[in-house]
């Protein structure tokens, strides 16, 4: 897992190459356990100040110094989120030609997360969209090397 979640970051920009399925699905399992670990340290720190909030209605003096490690908290999430942007493109890119499929179906990935930027309109065919985008995304991901490669 480890290895994997190296490779990751010596890949980060690049686009050429490919990516085996274990590896790929490596740094999935880590960058998931990452995001697992964040959300229960953030939800662990939030309780506390949202409660007092929910129980008399506004923050007080004692709970400034909780606020200030939630911002900081969300800051790295926001730090770690584009910093992890574009290699997990390139990622998936390489995941994509690995199947045997074309760099242009790299596209799904693309229309996929400007879709998702758009889903929170709540419009549902927009939410459809990003539903089956993403499904066949995950189908290409989770398939052999070379599965959709054309003999000649």
């Amino acid at each position: 897992m480890f290895k994997a979640y190296k490779k990751f970051w010596q890949n980060y920009v690049n686009f050429n190459g490919r990516t085996t399925r274990a590896d790929y699905w490596w740094f999935t399992l880590s960058n998931t356990i990452i995001w697992l670990l964040w959300i229960a340290v953030f939800a662990g720190v939030a309780v506390g100040p949202i409660m007092k909030y929910v129980d008399h209605g506004r923050f007080t003096q004692a709970d400034t110094p909780m606020l200030g490690l939630l911002i900081v908290l969300l800051l790295l999430a926001l730090f770690y989120a584009l910093a992890t942007f574009i290699p997990r493109l390139s990622l998936q890119y390489r995941r994509i030609v690995d199947t045997g499929l074309s760099p242009w179906w790299f596209l799904l990935v693309v229309i996929g997360k400007f879709l998702s930027v758009s889903a929170a309109a709540q419009n549902n065919a927009i939410t459809a969209a990003v539903f089956f985008l993403n499904l066949a995304v995950f189908v290409i991901s989770v398939s052999k090397t070379d599965a959709f490669k054309k003999e000649k």
